[in-house]
This record gives C-alpha cells, sequence and structure tokens, in this order.
C-alpha cells in the first residue's frame, strides 16, 4: 500500500491535533511536525545517513548498495534538504490487524543480537531505509530461499532512519507505529523476504531484556505480550509454531 504525500507547515499549537485529524483519515499519509511532538520517539534508534556523503570507492560495494537501494527508489517520502520541518512521520501505513506472532507473514523468524546499524539512502535520494547487522542466536522459523546459519550475520531492513543534510541539520524519517532495533540489544525477529542476496525486511519484533518482553511496534497484537515473562513468552511462541 503507498502511501500519498502531504507537506504543510502548522503553528505549533495544532500541530498535535493535525496529526491526529490525518491519522482518523481513511488512506495513507505522512506528515511533519516538530520536535516537541516527539516525546516517544527514541531518536537514538534510527541510524543516520549523510544526505551530502560520496558514494564508496569500493566498485563491488557500491554496486551491492546500489541494488539494494533501488527498491527505496521513488519514494513519497520525497526527502528535500529544503523541508521546513525535523521530522516526517508516516501515518495509516502499517497493518493494524498485524498478530502478536506474525507467522505466516514471516519468511523466517529468528532470536538474535544486533550488532551494528547503518542509515541509506535511495538511488534517487527521495527515501531513506536503515539496515540492521544481527548475529543469528537461535532459528526458529526459515522457509526463505537463504541459509540462516547459528553464529553467523544476516541483514536486516526497514524503512526509515535520520537524514543530515548540508545545512548541519538532522531530519527523521519514520512510520507512525514503527520502532527500530538498538545495537546490543537482543530480538525475537520476524522477518520477510530473504530472496534478495539473504536480505530480510522486518515485519515486527520483541525486545528481550531482564527476562522481559518489550514490543518494537506499537500496534494492539504485539502489544499484548509487552512486558512479558521472556521464558513464557518464548514457550507460547515454540508452540505456536509447532501447531501451525
Amino acid at each position: 500500500m503507498i502511501s500519498r504525500t502531504v507537506q504543510f507547515v502548522i503553528p505549533p499549537l495544532i500541530v498535535l491535533g493535525a496529526i491526529v485529524f490525518i491519522a482518523q483519515l481513511g488512506s495513507p499519509q505522512q506528515a511533519p511536525f516538530g520536535k516537541h511532538n516527539q516525546a516517544k520517539i527514541d531518536e537514538g534508534r534510527f541510524p543516520i545517513v549523510d544526505y551530502s556523503a560520496p558514494d564508496s570507492i569500493d566498485v563491488n560495494e557500491l554496486a551491492r548498495r546500489k541494488k539494494r537501494s533501488a527498491k527505496f527508489d521513488n519514494s513519497d517520502w520525497s526527502i528535500n534538504p529544503k523541508a521546513v520541518s525535523d521530522t516526517t512521520v508516516r501515518v495509516d501505513f502499517v497493518d493494524r490487524s498485524l498478530p502478536a506472532f506474525p507467522i505466516s507473514q514471516s519468511t523466517a523468524i529468528i532470536i538474535g543480537t544486533v550488532s551494528a546499524a547503518h542509515a541509506h539512502l535511495s538511488n534517487d535520494k527521495s527515501g531513506v531505509y536503515s539496515a540492521f547487522t544481527a548475529e543469528v542466536n537461535e532459528v526458529l522459523v526459515n522457509r526463505s530461499q537463504s541459509p540462516i546459519v547459528i553464529g553467523r550475520l544476516i541483514e536486516v531492513e526497514r524503512e526509515g532512519g535520520r537524514v543530515k543534510f548540508p545545512s548541519g541539520r538532522v531530519h527523521i524519517y519514520m512510520t507512525n507505529e514503527q520502532g527500530m532495533p538498538q545495537v546490543g540489544s537482543r530480538y525475537v525477529l520476524f522477518l520477510s523476504g530473504g530472496e534478495d542476496e539473504g536480505v530480510f525486511q522486518i515485519v515486527t519484533g520483541y525486545e528481550l531484556s531482564a527476562g522481559k518482553v518489550h514490543a518494537l511496534d506499537e500496534l494492539k497484537g504485539p502489544k499484548l505480550y509487552e512486558m512479558f515473562d521472556e521464558v513464557t513468552f518464548l514457550s507460547e511462541l515454540r508452540a505456536k509454531i509447532l501447531n501451525l
């Protein structure tokens, strides 16, 4: 589902009301708003890319990155260094009916630790996406065409990220109700794709920390397990997988 772009500038006192109104509309949209409305956004989890950074001089790496970035061309985010806002949020874009365990929507389900994160621009610089490197701790499901091996690294992606413009200003692009994994943290990741050189896209995920579970996304299904006991959560997930 492709969202249409709505770009506008609103006085600070009515920004929040405008965002709520937009989120209630029937079709996907996006809206810019200021940092005063970002109380729930952990910007540190969003990797950053320099808009003016030169391309890699490694020919093989350049070709690899261009291939992976092509699918984000012609983005409805329409990244613009002259944009007056500092945040663009895409709303009504996620599947709010996503179940807590989206097994059928996933080609792979792993437990892994995120070891690195980088943001990249699309080839035409209209879009931005974040690529995360995860060390595989356990493979729960793999229906993809790519091997997933315990102890090896895989790359997972999610649209969005921070862009640093030539002016020095940093603009964050995100999808409402979707979070980003944090480097150093351990996750259960539900993944789709895998056909493109073993690169996966994040369907949703859960952070496992101090014996508790934290939903990556602000969605009704995954939020059912917020602060759940990790052992019980994993037991229920494994049982669900076996019963399918």
